[in-house]
């Protein structure tokens, strides 16, 4: 993670986390099993580093920012019935394309690239079911253009056309 981030860049850090935490969180069939653990307390201490140095007032406008942000480009993809996997999945696509086009990357041996370590091979499996694959792209690029209208991801098209 960078030391220096600005307002913007912090939620969009975060909101990745939180959205991976919750992935982990119903996705595993017991939290207290090592491994989910572990990856949970990964992706605390990632949020906890993103979040160092700001005032209880900054962290609550954060906070609220962050659950709009949510509820706009996220929620509406959480479909009911629909298995938490392919909403992980959703989520490694977008964080795929950051990658890709330098946008947004965790820092090797981060808590952040630790808990991708563990949380990437378990979403082999839906990764690999027909269809899920592009499911997953459409509904990445429609949260990205939500997260866009909103204010966030900024230069991130531009990055990813380069």
């Amino acid at each position: 993670m960078t030391a220096r981030l600005t307002d913007r860049q912090r939620i969009e850090q975060i909101l990745f986390i939180d959205q991976l935490t919750h992935v982990v969180r119903d996705g595993a069939t017991d939290v207290r099993r090592r491994e989910t653990a572990v990856t949970l307390q990964c992706l605390c201490r990632a949020r906890a580093e993103t979040e160092a140095g700001l005032t209880r007032s900054e962290l609550d406008k954060m906070e609220r920012r962050l659950r709009r942000a949510d509820a706009e480009a996220f929620r509406p993809l959480q479909r009911v019935a629909r298995p938490i996997a392919a909403f992980g999945l959703v989520i490694y696509v977008i964080l795929r394309d950051f990658a890709e086009a330098a946008y947004l990357a965790p820092v090797p041996g981060s808590h952040l690239d630790e808990a991708l370590s563990r949380i990437l091979p378990a979403l082999e499996a839906t990764a690999a079911e027909p269809g899920a694959l592009a499911e997953a792209e459409r509904d990445a690029a429609r949260a990205v253009r939500t997260l866009e209208r909103g204010g966030y991801l900024v230069g991130f098209r531009a990055m990813a056309e380069a």
